[in-house]
């Protein structure tokens, strides 16, 4: 009896502790910060991603001009659900901040419903932290015309660092 009382609870720990960093840590620099309401992490700060396991979740790419690019190109990069999805987030709305400090709110209805990008590259090029990189949220704008306003342009944000579920 002591001894199945025994193994059930370090079992139970072993799940609680595997369960506490599900999530792989990075080996390359970090590039994006997740925290608040997830339940798959990596550290005690949240999840954090490197170039590597941002590659990794799953992809999309919408072809539209916007509110600081007046000629129509691709952006591409993960999806902002699928990485929402790998970090168990189960919050209504994500804070989105950039390396210059602004921070908007994005309600989880309005990130599925227009398949919303953390895009990566731009025109085929990886942007970079000196432009709007290394993440820029992408709305189909040219697909929606409800979308072309300044709520959606300032929800657009460039230099993304920061995610935090709400």
């Amino acid at each position: 009896m002591r001894k199945t009382v025994f193994l059930s609870i370090v079992g139970l720990f072993c799940l609680v502790s595997f369960a506490a960093f599900a999530i792989t840590a990075p080996t390359g620099d970090p590039i994006l910060w997740v925290s608040g309401n997830i339940t798959q992490t990596n550290s005690d700060q949240g999840a954090i991603f490197d170039r590597a396991m941002i590659d990794k979740l799953e992809h999309g790419s919408i072809t539209t001009n916007n509110h600081v690019v007046e000629d129509v190109v691709e952006y591409t990069g993960p999806r902002l659900e699928s990485l929402l999805d790998y970090v168990g987030a189960f919050g209504d709305s994500i804070k989105v901040i950039a390396w210059d400090d602004y921070i908007i709110t994005i309600s989880r209805d309005v990130i599925r419903k227009y398949d919303v990008l953390l895009a990566t590259d731009e025109a085929g090029q990886r942007m970079t932290i000196d432009g709007k990189g290394p993440f820029f949220v992408v709305f189909p704008f040219a697909d929606h015309a409800e979308l072309r306003n300044d709520l959606y342009y300032s929800l657009s944000a460039w230099q993304v660092k920061e995610i935090i579920v709400e």
